[in-house]
Order: C-alpha cells, then structure tokens, then sequence
C-alpha cells in the first residue's frame, strides 16, 4: 500500500511539468490544467487515505510490529510536492497571461519572506497558497469554462465524503497558527 500511496504522491510531479508544459498553448489550455489540477488534488486525497489505512492496518493487525511503521522519504515531502504543483498552476496562469508577471513575481517574493520569518511553518504556507489553489478555479469559472463547475462538484464530493479528514486539516492549521504566535 505505501508503494501505491507513493506512486500517487509522485505522481503530482508529474502533473506539475504537465500544468506547466500546458503553459505552450495558452490560455485554451486551461480546461486542462483544470483537469489536471482536479486528478492531482485527488492522488492528494487517495495517497493519504492509503497511507493512513496501511498505519491502521499495521497498529490494529500484529502487536509486535505496532510502531514499527516509517514515512517513506516520498510520504515525508507530501506537503511540498502539494506545493509543487500548486505553484505550477500559478506560474501557468502567469506565463499565458492571466496573471500580471509582476503581481506574481510580488506575491512569490512576500510568500518567500512570510514562510522564511515563520521557519517554514506550514500553516503560513497554507495562507499563502490557498489564494493560489482558488485561482485556476476562479478564472475558469470567470472565462464561463464548464470545468469550472466539474471542479466545484469535485470539492463537494470530496467534501462529503472524506469531511473527518478536512476538519482535521483545518484543525490542524489552527494549531500551527496557534503555535506561530506564541513564539
């Protein structure tokens, strides 16, 4: 299971190049970065749900291996090829024209400086990177693409049925924030 999980973790590299590589023909390119932005988020969502599983499984099955289970370097850097391809979407959007090159060479530069200050808190990168995970969506909804609205259904799908795991991501960055600011 974890050489499933990170297959799909990988897999957003991949993805990544391809977003940007879509960059080559422009802005009718966007229903399919859209498309791929909507498979990355779910190798998100399915790698991390098997990695959990194979954890459960190994701390429910054989006491004497309980503990024993180990992240994977690939599992471990989850977080920061999700940012990978984050940031690939964005400099898509950027590149074909949709977002002004020195808008996101400011907003690059003030994320660099905010996650440096906060020594790489995660929960400052989410801040930084949600208004980037909206974008793609924003602008396709704008452009009257219908990938928008697959998209939104996507989000509620996933919402629906994975809810426990979200509340716990946002459980998670409230904490992460707590943190920061009692430093």
């Amino acid at each position: 299971m974890k050489r499933v999980a990170d297959g799909l973790t990988a897999s957003r590299a991949l993805i990544a190049l391809l977003i940007v590589l879509l960059s080559l023909g422009g802005k009718d390119a966007l229903s399919w970065v859209i498309y791929l932005i909507i498979l990355g988020w779910t190798t998100d969502v399915l790698d991390g749900e098997l990695a959990r599983r194979a954890q459960r499984r190994l701390d429910g099955e054989d006491p004497e291996i309980q503990g024993e289970w180990e992240q994977t370097w690939l599992g471990e850097h989850d977080f920061a090829l999700d940012m990978v391809m984050v940031y690939a979407s964005f400099l898509y959007l950027t590149l074909v024209g949709y977002v002004p090159p020195t808008w996101a060479f400011g907003y690059t530069l003030l994320a660099a400086v905010a996650i440096l200050l906060s020594h790489g808190s995660k929960s400052v990168t989410e801040i930084f990177a949600f208004p980037l995970v909206a974008l793609p969506l924003i602008i396709a909804y704008q452009e009257g693409l219908w990938v928008a609205y697959a998209y939104i259904a996507w989000i509620v799908v996933m919402l629906v049925l994975f809810w426990g795991r979200f509340v716990g991501v946002v459980k998670e960055f409230i904490a992460g924030m707590r943190q920061l600011l009692r430093v």
